[in-house]
This record gives structure tokens, C-alpha cells and sequence, in this order.
């Protein structure tokens, strides 16, 4: 009991421990003589034991913290490869079985990775974002910015969006998840540190000159350009919803003043100044966005208004006064005709009919329709009244009246 609180007491002091340590196993391991044995109370304080035993013990522990998991890592440390299948597939776990699960990834021949331990005949890719699996959007928080980040300790990582089969991984709160695209309520994303097999046989180590160097960089630039495309996407619109924003209140300004003028009499309104200020906002709208078609719609609605009272103001105007003569009523009503009488009919033999006007038994004019407006014979033995052009052809005694107006006056029984 002594020696352990000694040597507990002296543990953050390391280099003195293992001073002590290397000490201790010395002497037991000097051909001293053995120590005479002790009287009672001797099984209490067994010093010569428990220093061997512990010291050994303290000093490996003192290592381990001045350089932890250092033999891991030496064994772990990344060299680069090159794959020799062609596309080849990604396993999840380094155990050989008949349809081993499998991430998305398919490496093409030739590719330059990184490449990790060896196990059961395996070995470790080391991808640059991660190999692609499947995070549940339950357990993670989505940023302004588009980023993603679990929020429970052990979150799984799947390699297909199913709960019903084990994770590939678990991974720590806080962890970035690349996201790729979205499924349902998963994220297609890498997560950085999960590891992914490749067969020895399908792999080989290459050194790390500068043309391998260039083409494992090729690789991660690659590999990176999904995730930051998405997050370039999401920024670029916040993007432009901010400015469709900005591009609204600058319409909402000029409809504002619209309305400040619509409650003022139509005589009063200046709505030209408001249509210069519209068309200087839509020169710096987008192109496509909602503001746009605000702006649009509220230019229609001043032209409008503008129209509205451009035409009160017509109306409002005084008409100038015009002299107009006086206007000779007629003392009877059929004045207005050119002449009046019974229409007949009269058949020729031989010869085509002809239509006149009967007056007091005697007949007045030959008519005629040269428009074809008016059917004569629609107006046989009815009293009409006719107006139309007169002419007197040549070899006849009665002029000829062509019919251009004819009105029902009376009719025979």
C-alpha cells in the first residue's frame, strides 16, 4: 500500500518515475543475496515485491501518455495506392463472405488512394470525404448555409437508407456530414474517418513521387466537388432571395407613392413622375424574380389610371361653341321622297318585265334597283314612297328612278 500512493503521488512527473522504475528492475535483477525474513507484522509491507511489479506497470502508462496510440499509428499510417480492378467496388467490412455489403463508390483502374491496415486479407481505402453512405436527417441540424452536422453521439452511418441492417459506423456528435443529395428523410452523404475495404489483390502500394502525388490531389478535388457544388447552390440562393427582397421594397416604394396619389383628385395626380421612377427600378431588378413581375404588374395598373384621367379631363373640358344653321323642317313628311304612287308590274312578251310608279292612274317613272338592295316585286300594288337619282334614257318618254330608299306607304285590297 505504501509503495502504490508513492508511486501514484509521483505520476504526472513521468520521467522521474521511469528513472525509478528502471532502477528497481535493475536491483531485482542483481545477484543480491536474498534478505533475511522478517517477523511479524511481515506480510503487511512486502517491499521487495511490489516495486518490481509495479514499477514496470507505471512506466509503460507514462509512455503511452507522452505518445498515445503511437504503434496504431505507425501501423495506420497512409501510403498511397493504386487500383488494379477494374471498378472496383468498396466493402463496408473487411470479412469475406459471399455478397458482401458494399458502399456506392466505384473506383476506376488506376485510381491513386490512400491506404490504411491490412486485415483478413483486405485492406483499408482511406477516401478523401469519406466513402458514400446514408445519415438519418433525424439526428443531424441543417445550417443556414446548407452545412450538416450530426447532433447525437452515435450517430449511424449506412451504407443503403435501411435501419433494419447494422451500421457500417457510428459517428461522434459534432461530426460534418458531406451531403450529396437527399432521399426521403435520409442524406446521401461522406463523413470523414469512416473506412472502407478494397481486396489486397486489387490494390498495390505505389511511392509517392510527384506524379502520384498530383493524381491523389486530382482525386480529393474530385471527390469535394458534389458536396461544395450543393453548398455553392444553397448559397447562391440566399443569394438571390436576398436581392429579390431588396428589388421588392424598392416597388413597394413607387406603389406607395401611387396610392399617396390615387387619393388626390384626377386633376391633381402626377403619375408621369412615377412611371420614370418605375422604369428606373426595373433597370436594376433581376431578371427572374418576383419583383420583376411586381413591377410589371404595377405599371399596368399606373398606364390605367393615367388613361382613367386623361379621358375625365376630355370630358370636363368645355366643347367650343359651333354656329350651326338652322335647320328647315320640312312642312310635310314626304317631301322627303323623290317621288310617290303605286308600284306595278307589267310583263312583256318576249322581253324582260318592268317595274313603275303609278300616280292618279297615269304612270309617273320606270324603277330600277342597280344596287339589287330592294327586291321590286316584294312592293307590288303597295303605295311607296321612293327617293333615288333620276335619268330619262334615250327613246323613252318616262324617266327611269332608281331605287335606292323605297318605303310602304299603303297597300291595295
Amino acid at each position: 500500500m505504501v509503495t502504490r500512493r508513492f508511486v501514484g503521488a509521483l505520476a504526472p512527473y513521468s520521467s522521474l518515475v521511469a528513472v525509478l522504475a528502471l532502477s528497481v528492475a535493475a536491483s531485482a535483477q542483481s545477484p543480491k543475496p536474498a534478505l533475511p525474513a522478517q517477523s511479524p507484522p511481515a506480510s503487511s509491507e512486502p517491499a521487495p515485491v511490489t516495486p518490481v511489479e509495479v514499477a514496470p506497470v507505471e512506466a509503460a502508462t507514462t509512455s503511452a501518455e507522452q505518445d498515445p496510440q503511437q504503434s496504431d499509428l505507425q501501423d495506420a499510417t497512409p501510403i498511397y495506392g493504386k487500383v488494379l480492378a477494374d471498378g472496383a467496388r468498396l466493402r463496408c467490412w473487411p470479412g469475406d463472405v459471399a455478397s458482401p455489403p458494399v458502399f456506392e463508390d466505384v473506383l476506376p483502374k488506376g485510381q491513386v488512394i490512400m491506404l490504411g491496415e491490412r486485415e483478413n486479407g483486405f485492406r483499408c481505402v482511406l477516401l478523401p470525404l469519406g466513402p458514400i453512405g446514408y445519415v438519418s436527417k433525424r439526428f443531424t441540424a441543417l445550417a443556414d448555409d446548407g452545412s450538416v452536422e450530426t447532433t447525437g453521439t452515435k450517430v449511424a452511418f449506412r451504407y443503403r437508407p435501411r435501419t433494419s441492417e447494422a451500421p457500417v459506423d457510428q459517428l461522434p456528435k459534432g461530426t460534418t456530414v458531406y451531403v450529396l443529395g437527399e432521399q426521403e428523410g435520409w442524406f446521401q452523404a461522406r463523413a470523414a474517418g469512416v473506412k472502407a475495404w478494397i481486396a489486397d489483390q486489387d490494390v498495390e502500394d505505389i511511392s509517392s513521387d510527384p506524379e502520384n502525388v498530383a493524381a491523389y490531389e486530382a482525386f480529393v478535388a474530385e471527390t469535394k466537388k458534389a458536396p461544395q457544388a450543393r453548398l455553392d447552390a444553397i448559397a447562391a440562393e440566399a443569394k438571390q432571395r436576398e436581392q429579390d427582397r431588396i428589388d421588392m421594397d424598392a416597388v413597394q416604394v413607387v406603389e406607395a407613392a401611387f396610392l399617396s396619389e390615387m387619393k388626390k383628385p384626377a386633376d391633381e395626380q402626377r403619375l408621369q413622375g412615377l412611371m420614370a421612377a418605375l422604369t428606373k427600378v426595373e433597370a436594376g431588378l433581376q431578371k427572374e424574380g418576383s419583383a420583376r413581375t411586381a413591377a410589371s404588374a404595377l405599371r399596368k395598373r399606373i398606364e390605367t389610371q393615367q388613361w382613367v384621367n386623361d379621358a375625365q379631363v376630355v370630358v370636363q373640358e368645355k366643347q367650343p361653341e359651333t354656329k350651326q344653321a338652322p335647320r328647315v323642317m320640312p312642312k310635310d313628311r314626304l317631301e322627303r321622297f323623290e317621288a310617290i304612287g303605286w308600284l306595278r308590274y307589267q310583263s312583256r312578251i318576249a322581253q324582260p318585265g318592268r317595274y313603275y310608279l303609278e300616280k292618279g292612274g297615269r304612270r309617273q317613272y320606270l324603277l330600277s334597283c342597280n344596287t339589287g338592295r330592294f327586291d321590286l316585286s316584294l312592293f307590288v300594288d303597295r303605295e311607296v314612297g321612293v327617293i333615288g337619282p333620276r335619268r330619262t334614257p334615250l327613246g323613252e318618254t318616262v324617266s327611269t328612278l332608281d331605287v335606292e330608299r323605297i318605303e310602304v306607304l299603303g297597300s291595295s285590297r
